[in-house]
C-alpha cells in the first residue's frame, strides 16, 4: 500500500479553493437558475420566474462584489460570469418566445447578433491572432435594455402593477433598435481594429 500523499492532498485542496472561490460559487449558482427559470416560464409560473430573475440579478452584483472584497478575482471568474449571464439571457428569450410573452422575431434578432459577434471574433482571431475585444458602451447599453425587456415581459405576465402591454412593447422595440445598433457598431469597431493590426504588421497580409 502506498502512503497517504499529504502534500498532494493539500495542493489539491488549495487549487480547489482557488477555483471554487465564494464569488465563483455564486456565479455557478446563477447557472442553476437557468433551468429553474425555463421550467417556471413553460409552466406559466411567472411570479416565481420573476423571483428567480431578481435572485439572478442580485447574484450577478454579489459575485463581483465578493470577488473584489476578498481579492479573489480569478481568470475562471472573469470568463464564467459573462457566460452565465449570456446563457441565462438566451434561455430567457427562448422560453418567453415559446410562451408568446416576447415575439420570436426579437429573440431571433438578439440571438443572431450574439452569434454574429462570436463568429466575427473567432474569424479575426484565426486570421490576425487572438485579440481581446472588450464590450463597447453601446453594447453594454444594449445588454441592459435586453435584460430590462425580459423583466418587463415577465412582470407583465405576472400581473405586476403599472407594467402594461404598451410598456412591454416599448421595451421590445427599444431592445430591437439597440441590438441592431450595437451589432453594427461592433462590426465597425472590429473592422477598424483589424485594419489597424494590418497597418502595424504588414506581414500579416502575406498570410491571407
Amino acid at each position: 500500500m502506498t502512503g497517504f500523499d499529504l502534500a498532494g492532498y493539500l495542493n489539491s485542496t488549495v487549487m480547489t479553493s482557488r477555483i471554487l472561490t465564494p464569488s465563483n460559487q455564486i456565479t455557478i449558482l446563477r447557472l442553476v437558475f437557468v433551468p429553474v427559470f425555463a421550467i417556471l416560464v413553460v409552466d406559466r409560473s411567472y411570479r416565481a420566474a420573476l423571483a428567480v430573475m431578481v435572485a439572478a440579478a442580485i447574484s450577478d452584483v454579489l459575485d463581483g462584489t465578493v470577488a473584489r472584497l476578498l481579492k479573489q478575482e480569478s481568470p475562471l471568474g472573469v470568463a464564467l460570469d459573462p457566460i452565465a449571464d449570456k446563457i441565462l439571457m438566451t434561455t430567457a428569450y427562448l422560453a418567453l418566445a415559446f410562451r408568446a410573452a416576447l415575439p420570436w422575431w426579437l429573440t431571433i434578432l438578439v440571438l443572431s447578433r450574439d452569434v454574429a459577434i462570436i463568429m466575427t471574433a473567432l474569424l479575426i482571431s484565426l486570421v490576425a491572432g487572438y485579440r481581446p475585444f472588450h464590450p463597447t458602451t453601446l453594447g453594454k447599453i444594449s445588454t441592459v435594455v435586453q435584460v430590462a425587456t425580459i423583466f418587463a415581459a415577465v412582470s407583465h405576465q405576472a400581473h405586476v402593477p403599472y407594467i402594461t402591454a404598451g410598456l412591454v412593447a416599448f421595451f421590445i422595440y427599444l431592445a430591437a433598435t439597440m441590438t441592431l445598433a450595437s451589432g453594427i457598431h461592433y462590426l465597425i469597431v472590429v473592422r477598424h481594429r483589424y485594419d489597424h493590426h494590418e497597418v502595424d504588421d504588414p506581414s500579416a497580409s502575406d498570410h491571407h
